[in-house]
């Protein structure tokens, strides 16, 4: 994970999806206040840790990608309550038995399994949770489902991004028991440039230096011009929250 996103945290910062406020309201329904202390672990260019530091608690952003948190630092500057951790999430850093609950957005696929749990259980409190957050993309317009197909044909390597798993599986089995799951819709309406984003933002997409980047790019300015209105289009997700602990 270190290095897949090198020379994409710009264009991840600006063409992601942000998450729907509801997570907030669920961490407070779980007793989340400003003696609290979360882990955003895999926090990238910090869309979810930002909202985080809305709870008051303390947020503790790890990051083993340096573009990452640096577009971390710069997104969540105006917030006070928040440290940044420059590891993987396998090797966090954090104190033992410190920490009250641990948020993933976009990234558990990333993680190296057998590593991470021990880490997890090492720095968690006692019945504390972990919170995966997921925005999955619906291909319900034309335009979505055109731009889905413009990315598959552009994909340039396999990454944890684009190979096969099992995400409920996977997750059953890192906890060893079922979780509670909740699915929210999350809209994200933008421009030509923030569409572009997006889609080079994807792990297993050409970036600047790749010959076939700016053939990439203009198939994309060209889907933009055809199914844009008053200069934007909208993309459909349906965010899955998992509420989980470790058996």
């Amino acid at each position: 994970m270190k290095n897949e996103f090198d020379n994409k945290a710009k264009d991840y910062a600006n063409g992601r999806p942000t998450y729907p406020e509801e997570i907030l309201s669920k961490l407070k329904e779980m007793g989340i206040d400003k003696q609290s202390t979360v882990a955003d672990i895999g926090a990238g260019t910090g869309l979810l840790t930002h909202m985080l530091c809305q709870l008051g608690c303390k947020v503790l952003a790890v990051e083993p990608n340096s573009e990452m948190i640096n577009e971390c630092k710069k997104y969540c500057s105006t917030n006070t309550n928040i440290e940044y951790i420059c590891a993987p999430a396998e090797r966090t850093q954090l104190k033992d038995h410190s920490i009250d609950v641990i948020t993933i957005a976009q990234a558990f696929h990333w993680f190296d399994k057998q590593l991470c749990k021990s880490e997890f259980q090492r720095i968690l409190k006692e019945n504390s949770h972990v919170i995966t957050i997921w925005n999955d993309l619906q291909e319900d317009s034309g335009f979505v489902k055109a731009y889905m197909n413009i990315i598959r044909s552009y994909e340039i390597k396999t990454t944890a991004g684009n190979s096969y798993f099992n995400p409920d599986r996977e997750k059953f089995d890192f906890f060893g028991q079922d979780y509670i799951k909740t699915y929210y819709d999350n809209w994200q309406t933008v421009t030509e440039e923030e569409v572009i984003c997006n889609a080079t933002s994807v792990s297993y997409t050409p970036s600047k230096s790749d010959c076939n980047y700016d053939k990439f790019v203009q198939e994309l300015r060209n889907l933009f011009l055809k199914y844009q209105e008053n200069g934007k289009v909208t993309f459909h997700y349906k965010t899955e929250v998992c509420i989980c602990q470790f058996i």
